[in-house]
């Protein structure tokens, strides 16, 4: 996800917010961007002032071996915390087999939604708290919940235990885990800080690809809940070296209250008057709707493709049903990476455009005729799909930040993300909750009764295209060779 835009050398100063519910897009925002509203207006404002007189130049290492360990470090966080987001599809599969077997799809899908909730709405507002108090303590609460939950989540029976376990304290503990790992990384990198953050955020995706692996090789061999104790202790080592290696280097930010406050939510920012905020975060929303349902539910459609129910959806012909999602996470692992050098050259919000339409030509053009076939076709269907939209997917995941921080100038930003990533985690909340109930309304067996499912995420990115390509009309017009 790194842009050459974002290694232009900038001013710094210790008044500028480090918080990490800023930090993802601040990164690639430039210096005095005009808001939206004054682009469309066509007066473009010179750059704001966002610091006191008395405030001091400070200077960035921008490498060596203490800045690249706090890389190192914060990216042991991601692998950990968002690797095992990026292998719900591993955990749902099972789960629903062979313990919940007497709950329904969507009854399990709130199990993970809510997962996804709790980290996304926490770590909103745990920035200022970076801010004021370093990474250590927060790195410190955050390890231990999440430990404790993956631990005790191999003793899961019910389902309110696995709510208790999974969906609140892992949540909660990947919230103070990964926000001020991230954040750590401000600290020590200014001009290239594009290219840090975009190291450490492939974490998620490598650990999307090792858990599942892991998952599917161990439950036959040693049973399920040994696979999260082993789980458990490669956390516990990941845990250990974020630990160790995140750690501040600036002064903690004075007025943190004030931080605190600027960073709430507000409704008023979707009334600017153009309409390119509102619409954004509801293309940012469905994005978040779609893209989890392939993420959760591929795993489970090859399962219910290849018949394989209960004891057979662990072992044998079901082991490539999880490898599925690791061959997903792979892809996104360039997905993520790679689209920042297109974005540089075409404009992020033109990228975006772009990498939805692909998204939701994957989703309708590849895996639904290979649910809806009358006879189920060759695997290579599959694949193909599982390889475009994963890479697609995690351009979508990358540029999603980059593009809020289109619309605003930097020091509003802080406000504008929390209240868009405030909205959207319900989107992370119902989005495997609804294909759950969609799955089960359909009512039919096999492949076939996961069209519905299908449905609900092509149309979902069809719309989440038509926002983001209405925003840009709406900002810069129809000019094809416009860069924006």
């Amino acid at each position: 996800m790194r842009l050459s835009a974002m290694d232009q050398e900038t001013k710094s100063h210790v008044g500028h917010s480090t918080t990490t519910a800023s930090q993802l897009v601040d990164l690639y925002h430039q210096p005095g961007q005009a808001s939206v509203k004054q682009i469309i207006q066509g007066k473009e404002s010179s750059s704001p002032s966002s610091v006191d007189d008395s405030e001091v130049d400070i200077t960035y290492p921008e490498g060596r071996v203490e800045a690249w360990t706090v890389v190192l470090g914060s990216w042991c966080a991601m692998t950990a915390g968002f690797g095992i987001v990026n292998s719900t599809g591993v955990l749902q599969a099972y789960i629903s087999n062979t313990i919940l077997t007497s709950s329904s799809p969507n009854a399990v899908g709130w199990i993970f939604g809510l997962y996804i909730f709790v980290s996304y709405i926490f770590s909103v507002q745990i920035g200022p708290i970076f801010d004021a108090r370093g990474p250590k303590e927060l790195i410190f609460i955050g390890g231990i919940c999440l430990l404790v939950g993956t631990f005790t989540l191999g003793q899961c029976t019910t389902y309110y235990q696995f709510l208790l376990a999974f969906s609140i304290l892992s949540g909660i503990g990947n919230s103070f885990l990964f926000t001020p790992a991230m954040g750590a990384i401000s600290h020590w990198f200014d001009k290239r800080r594009g290219t840090a953050s975009g190291l450490a955020l492939t974490g998620s995706s490598l650990g999307g690809i090792l858990f599942p692996l892991m998952v599917q090789s161990l439950i036959p061999k040693v049973g399920w809940a040994w696979t999260m104790r082993t789980v458990g202790f490669v956390f516990l080592v990941l845990w250990a070296l974020s630990l160790f290696l995140c750690r501040s280097r600036l002064p903690p930010k004075k007025g943190a209250d004030a931080s605190w406050r600027n960073m709430l939510p507000s409704t008023r920012i979707f009334r600017d008057g153009t309409g390119a905020m509102a619409v954004t975060t509801a293309g940012v929303f469905l994005i978040e709707w779609a893209y989890f349902v392939p993420v959760t539910y591929l795993p489970s459609y090859y399962l219910a493709r290849q018949g394989l129910t209960g004891n057979n959806a662990v072992s044998g012909d079901a082991a490539f049903a999880y490898q599925l999602l690791a061959i997903l996470n792979g892809a996104s692992c360039i997905g993520r990476y790679l689209p920042g050098y297109i974005a540089d050259k075409i404009g992020r919000y033109n990228t975006m455009i772009i990498s939805s339409f692909f998204a939701m030509a994957s989703v309708l053009g590849l895996w639904l005729p290979d649910a809806l076939s009358g006879k189920p076709p060759s695997l290579a269907l599959l694949i193909v799909f599982d390889v475009v939209f994963g890479f697609v997917s995690g351009a979508n995941v990358t540029l999603v930040p980059v593009c809020l921080g289109q619309l605003c100038s930097t020091q509003e930003y802080g406000r504008y993300y929390a209240s868009a990533f405030t909205f959207c985690a319900f989107g992370c909340l119902t989005s495997i909750p609804v294909a759950g109930n969609i799955l089960t309304a359909t009512g039919e067996a096999g492949r076939k009764g996961f069209w519905g499912v299908i449905l609900f995420a092509g149309v979902s990115y069809i719309v989440a295209f038509s926002c983001f390509l209405w925003v840009r009309i709406r900002v810069k017009g129809t000019r094809l060779r416009t860069m924006w």
